[in-house]
Order: structure tokens, then sequence, then C-alpha cells
């Protein structure tokens, strides 16, 4: 088995027509016996300058990685959810996506597969797809999500918010539900929050009113549209 994977991977290598292929998410990092398992080999961020993630797992959490891969954890608390994924490359956009066995049978979110992104500025990293729930840590790029139906976490350290991020869903589609953290109050930025009808903002420190994130030249922008309900929190 292991011969057959290292004439698969030379065999791409050789070609260029894809960075990755689907494959079994179970496999141990033997490197870090006591972290999560290793979905799936790392993957050198190269030249690429867009990153297109989709799927249907219940819950991916999205964050920096400190090396200068793409690298791919199973941190899902139940044993018995099956995952795959594929990647492939066009040109200079790498696109990532992470399926789970029967998602619509399964709401079950403790743990989730985590895709850690290198520190390098890409042009933009996009998520979509049908995941339950984002969870997305301060990367160093432009952020589009337009994952259908979902709840989304927005995790984000003021000091390297410098990107916009933007959610964008629509009348068919919405954010159940965008919780945004920051570990500090930032001085740069501004949020424009677009609810749908009923939809409600939850800002129990009262940042809104009293920071005035709904106004301004700041940057970056942090753009909602289409949301439920929106909660922000500053730690």
């Amino acid at each position: 088995m292991k011969r057959a994977i290292f004439l698969f991977v030379m065999l791409m290598t050789m070609t260029g027509l894809s960075a990755c292929a689907a494959d079994d998410l179970n496999a141990s990092d033997p490197s870090a016996p006591d972290g999560p398992e290793k979905m799936y080999e790392d993957i050198a961020a190269e030249d690429f300058k867009q990153v297109h993630i989709s799927g249907s797992a219940s819950s991916v959490v999205i964050r920096r990685s400190e090396s200068e891969n793409f690298e791919f954890y199973n941190g899902d608390l139940n044993p018995a959810h099956t995952y795959t994924v594929r990647c492939d490359r066009d040109g200079e956009t790498l696109s990532i996506e992470l399926m789970m066995e029967n998602p619509e049978n399964d709401n079950d979110v403790l743990g989730s597969p985590i895709i850690e992104i290198p520190q390098k500025e890409f042009e933009k990293v996009e998520i979509g797809g049908d995941f339950g729930q984002v969870s997305l840590d301060t990367i160093n790029s432009d952020v589009w999500v337009h994952a259908n139906d979902s709840l989304v976490n927005l995790d984000l350290e003021a000091e390297r918010l410098n990107h916009d991020i933007t959610l964008d869903g629509s009348e068919s589609d919405i954010f159940k539900r965008v919780s945004v953290y920051f570990d500090r109050f930032p001085d740069n930025i501004t949020m424009d929050l677009n609810l749908t009808q009923d939809g409600t903002i939850n800002d129990p420190q009262d940042i809104l009113e009293e920071n005035g994130l709904e106004a301004g030249s700041g940057k970056p922008v942090i753009s909602v549209n289409f949301a439920q309900e929106i909660s922000i929190y500053s730690k």
C-alpha cells in the first residue's frame, strides 16, 4: 500500500496536474502522537495566490499554520465520522474539498476537521459549500465566506487584522448565526452588518455603540450580509 501511494505521488509530481487527490483521513501523524490525527499530507504553499475551500462537514476549523505548508488534521471527537479530502491545483489557485460521509444524518459538531493555512499572504481565501459550522481564525488574506445555511465563528486577533472579511449570504441561503470575537478591541476596522427580516444583533458589551464599528473608513471591513443573528464580543 505504501509503495502504491509513493508511486502515485511521484506520478502526480511529474505530471504537475494536481496538488493532491482523494485520500483516507484516518492515518495518524507519528510526529505528534498526543495531538489530532493527520488527515492528509502537507502541501507547500508554493506560488498559490488564491485558496478555495469547500465541503460538507458538520463543522470545520480554518486557522493559521506556523509552517509554510497547508496542514490537515482530524480533530473530530466522534471516531465514527468518516472524511475524505481532495485538493486540486489550477494555475495559481489551490482548491480544497473536505467531505463528510452522511453529514445530513449527523448534527454532532463536537470537534472538527482542521485546515491550517500558511501565514503567507494570499489574494483571497474563499470558503463555500455546505459546512454546518465554520470557525475561522485570523489569516493574512482577504476572506470571502459563502457557505450555505451555516453558523460562522470569527476569532480575530486585532494586531493581525489587516484584510477584508466578507460573509456573503443571500435571502435563500442565510447565515444562521455569526459570532465575532476580538482578542482586544481593534481601532482600525469598519463593520457593515445586514440582517434578515426579524434578525437580531447581540452586543452585550455595547461594542457597536461605544466604538462606532458601523461607520468610518477604517480597514479592514468586516461585512456580513443576510444573517439571522449576529453576536459581537471582545475578550
